[in-house]
């Protein structure tokens, strides 16, 4: 690290005996948090104040810069329209040689790498900074989602994550439950929002943790719920044969209430034509 510095001070001697100048950053992408500000970090060595020079930066895979300054102003028009309102330099760090570049409101596309240059017409440098987008997401929430004919279901979310989280649940003894059935998708901020759905016996009364975790970012959320054995529904045993028997009643009725329901139009139809054929014998003429 200290020979890394010894050098870059030579070359900077270097280049002020040359008449010349260079433009430095950090070896290390740049890790933003979505929705944020993010600063891409640009020096311009030696301190040279820049409002004689064409300052732009750059974004690989776009045609247009994400920042232009020149002849001492912005030049917003010459901005791609995903930037535009929301980029600036440091203006009172330029006489200090400070190019650095303000992204406000980061979102995941935002990510990936950019190019500080600096021409004065004469010459010209640049160096490549990485951006890195990223979502610790939200503290997760657990909802009872219903009851099941083993216990309770209770499902746990969280949204705002990136990259893709891991989540999980662990009882009070530390184990986690394998029976959770997790599923993520890409929320409408282009990060991942994931839940977990789970069934709880009815036998349980314990604490249970719903965490969320990110080992790229070395991070996680969690949230706890008690559930008491008393909240769980229980069925007593001679009420089961009641429940099939009333149940095998109910789709008797309704197979009966839909044959009336279709056959009906048509013994009406037949009622009609009897009270027809009755009606017309009773009114023919006798003749002696």
């Amino acid at each position: 690290m200290e020979s890394d510095r010894i050098m870059l001070l030579l070359l900077v001697i270097l280049a002020s005996v040359n008449g010349k100048f260079m433009v430095v950053g950090p070896s290390d992408p740049v890790r933003a948090v979505a929705s944020e500000d993010a600063v891409l970090e640009c020096q311009l060595l030696p301190d040279i104040f820049v409002s004689s020079m064409v300052v732009q930066w750059f974004k690989l895979g776009l045609d247009s810069p994400v920042h232009v300054y020149i002849n001492g102003e912005d030049h917003i028009a010459a901005q791609h329209k995903d930037y535009r309102g929301r980029t600036e330099l440091f203006k009172d760090e330029l006489t200090k040689g400070n190019i650095s570049l303000r992204i406000q409101n980061i979102t995941r596309s935002d990510g990936g790498e950019y190019i500080c240059s600096v021409d004065d017409r004469t010459d010209s440098e640049r160096f490549t900074v990485g951006l890195e987008v990223v979502g610790f997401g939200c503290e997760p929430w657990i909802q009872m989602k219903g009851y099941d004919i083993n216990g309770i279901q209770l499902v746990c979310k969280s949204t705002g994550w990136f990259p893709e989280p891991k989540i999980e649940w662990v009882s009070e003894d530390g184990h986690n439950l394998i029976q959770a059935e997790t599923t993520s998708h890409w929320g409408s901020t282009g990060l991942v929002d994931v839940h977990s759905n789970i069934v709880i016996p009815r036998q349980s009364s314990n604490r249970l943790t719903c965490r969320v975790q990110n080992n790229v970012l070395k991070t996680e959320q969690e949230v706890t719920i008690g559930i008491s054995g008393d909240f769980l529904p229980v069925v007593p045993v001679w009420l089961v044969p009641l429940l099939v028997a009333i149940l095998v009643l109910t789709v008797a009725i309704s197979a009966m209430t839909y044959w009336t329901v279709k056959h009906y139009p048509h013994m009406k139809e037949l009622e009609l034509w009897k009270f027809i054929i009755e009606h017309g014998k009773s009114s023919t003429p006798k003749y002696s």
